[in-house]
Formats: C-alpha cells, structure tokens, sequence
C-alpha cells in the first residue's frame, strides 16, 4: 500500500513533485487521472509513492474542487500532500477549500519554491525579489495576479504565519500552527529556504500524524527528506540513451524564446508554427509537422511567441497543439515535453496513462512508460541552455529503466 499520494493541477507539477522521492525510493509512479479512468490504488502494489495529475489547472473551481474530491476518493485513504502552483495559478481557493471539506482540518499551506527563487515573505510571493503582481509573469492569465497567498486563497479566511515564527520552529512554530487551525484559519507559511519548509514539515507532524499540507515542488522536497529510504533490493536493468528525440513546447514562459534559440543550434528540425494557423487549420498543420519529424534525429516543435494569441485561448491551443504532433509522437522516440497542459494532451492523445520517476535532469523529470522515455518540465524553468542540455543529455548519458 503506497505510504503517500501526491495530488497536482498539472502534468509538470505531479512528475516534479514524485521524483523529489528518487533519492529515497524508485517505487514512485505518477497516474494521468481523468473521470472515466480513476487511478486505482492496489494494496498488493509496491509503490511507495504515489502522484496524480488531476489536470484542473483549467478547469473551473467546481470542477477543481470535483476532480480533486475524487482523485483522492481514488487514493483509497492514503496521506495526501496537494502539490500547487509555486506562481499561484489555478483553483487554489477551490481544491485547498475541498480538502478542508473532506478532512475536517484546515490545511497549511507553504507555496515557495526556494530553488527558483520564489519565496514568501510577509505573506507576499515574491520572484527574484519582485512581488508576482508586478512582474509579467501571469501575462497568459485571463485574470491579474494576486497580491499576496491569502488573496490567491479568498474568500477561505488564513492567518500569516510570519517568517520568525518558521524558523522558531519545532513547538513553537507547532502550537501557532494549531492555534491556527484551531481558529478555523488555513495558515499561509513565510519560507525563503528549503530549511524553512522542512521545518514546517516538521511542525505539521507534530500537531497532527496526518496533516493537511498544500505546497509547491518543494514541499514535496521536504517530505521526501523526512522519507525513510528503500532497502537495497530493487534491481535496476541496464539504462539506455536515446535514439531519436522529439521536442514539444506548449508553455507561453517569456524564459523559453533564449532556450529554443539554444536548442535550435542542435536539432535537424525546428518548426516555431503560427498560433493562428494551428487554431484555423489543425488538420493541415498535423500533416506539416508529420512530414517534417519523419527521419529527424532532434525534431523542435513551438509555438511563435509574437503571435499575440489571447490568453482564453490557451486551452484550445494547448489541445490543438497536442492533436499536432501526435502522428509525430507516435514513433516511440524520446519526448520532452515543457508545459504541463501540453504534455498531458499528448501522451492522453498517445494512451499513457502512468509514468515511472526514473531521473531528474536539466530541471526536468525523466520517467518511462513502457519502453518509451518521457521528459517532462514546467516551462518557467530552466537556464538559458537547460533544454539544450537535457536534449544532448537523452542522446550520450544513459537514463535508468524502470526498477524490477
């Protein structure tokens, strides 16, 4: 029976929260969960952990709230960590305001992703010390960023747990999380490090064996350092490079435009297509791009930046870009896919419901399905060469199967 289930928005968040446990086990999967296909928890599996995509990031906060209830009827019981947007995009007042229906206990919520440099202070998200409403980093929102956690939670009531208080830490950062809940208040944890979050670990399980925790990435990261680790008797088989590679590139980060431009340098294919033609004629766009992957050995596929495409439009867009290059998916190369949204169209388009955490590389998580090789990012990460280091990577450093 897995010991933790991971329940995310997105694709990207579910894969990079799972292999934030690699160091402590290979027994990780992480399911595609859609209404028609409920991930089905075994008590025979070996699985220690566990991660579902609930794919809500879009949807509207009923249906987040519906598919998170049900993702975790699913779970059968099993400790749940919800995994959310370190920007604060989604249903973050919907889901967080479902797990406090279904547990009976208000949830802590700790969003800071120290690792790319966006903390909370004073309740406020900060990106490279620049609060999220002033940067542009929510440009394809339909809706401006919030100013501080608390408003991305509204109208569920919170009470700031400062930054002095985390790092008293141990009982006395416990006792003003209970008193918190105690008060009927979701408490929003200041963490500027990843101390700082293990030390709301930490305190989470002193008030309660079973917590309601609700973070980023990296709050996954400190429950995984709190994780007692595997035996040694998992046998690995022989890890494999890739032959062929093909890259997908569905997210609207303003980061991504010097990425590909140092990942084109590499490939033999490079299709940066009109958003606008994608939407007006899907068909003839899937032949182009079909045509032009076949035989490539690194085939990049995006999407133009300057086209001015309307963020309401970015559902459509991410399903028609997936619908694209599914013919060019369907050969068994390697993908990598940057966007959650866009990576779960396509591998939903390819039939994979599971991936297996085998690696995290360049900022991005490596898993199989099957005898395939999936590479999954969020598409605000990276260095301006990560996507063309994890690219050479996949074809001259080995990458492990699944563990027997």
């Amino acid at each position: 029976m897995p010991e933790l289930a991971i329940v995310a928005d997105d694709l990207s968040g579910a894969a990079e929260s799972a292999a934030a446990f690699l160091l402590r086990t290979m027994r990780i999967s992480v399911g595609l969960y859609a209404a028609h296909r409920p991930p089905v928890v075994d008590s025979r599996s070996t699985n220690r952990v566990i991660a579902v995509d609930t794919n809500s990031r879009r949807q509207s906060p009923a249906e987040a709230a519906d598919s998170v209830r049900s993702a975790i009827a699913a779970c059968g019981g099993v400790p749940i960590l919800k995994k959310v947007d370190s920007l604060l995009r989604g249903n973050l007042a919907a889901e967080v305001g479902a797990l406090r229906d279904l547990y009976g206990v208000v949830p802590i919520v700790a969003t800071a992703l120290p690792v790319a440099g966006r903390v909370v202070v004073d309740g406020v998200l900060r990106v490279a010390g620049v609060p999220l409403h002033e940067t542009g980093l929510w440009h394809a929102e339909d809706r401006p960023a919030p100013r501080s956690v608390a408003e991305a939670l509204a109208p569920l009531d919170t009470c700031l747990v400062p930054l002095a208080t985390v790092r008293e830490g141990g009982e006395i950062l416990a006792k003003a999380l209970a008193e918190t809940g105690a008060a009927g208040l979701v408490a929003v944890c200041d963490a500027e490090s990843d101390d700082d979050l293990d030390g709301v670990h930490a305190a989470a399980r002193l008030v309660c064996e079973r917590p309601v925790l609700v973070g980023s990435g990296a709050l996954a990261g400190a429950a995984a350092r709190a994780f007692p680790a595997d035996g040694p008797e998992l046998v690995a088989p022989a890890p494999s490079v890739a032959e062929a590679v093909l890259v997908v590139v569905g997210s609207a980060a303003p980061s991504l435009s010097v990425q590909l431009t140092a990942l084109e340098a590499a490939a033999d294919v490079v299709l940066r297509l009109d958003p606008h033609a994608l939407l007006r004629d899907p068909r003839g766009v899937r032949r182009y791009i079909t045509a032009r992957v076949r035989g490539s050995r690194c085939a990049v596929v995006s999407l133009a930046g300057d086209a001015g495409v309307r963020p309401e439009l970015a559902p459509q867009l991410a399903a028609s870009l997936a619908q694209a290059v599914e013919p060019a998916a369907a050969d068994h190369r390697a993908l990598v896919l940057t966007g959650g949204e866009t990576a779960r169209g396509v591998l939903d388009l390819l039939g994979i419901d599971r991936l297996t955490p085998v690696a995290e590389r360049c900022g991005a998580v490596l898993s199989r399905a099957g005898d395939r090789l999936v590479a999954t990012r969020p598409g605000s990460f990276g260095s301006p060469t990560s996507l063309a280091d994890l690219v050479a990577s996949l074809f001259t450093e080995p990458v492990p199967e699944e563990p027997i």
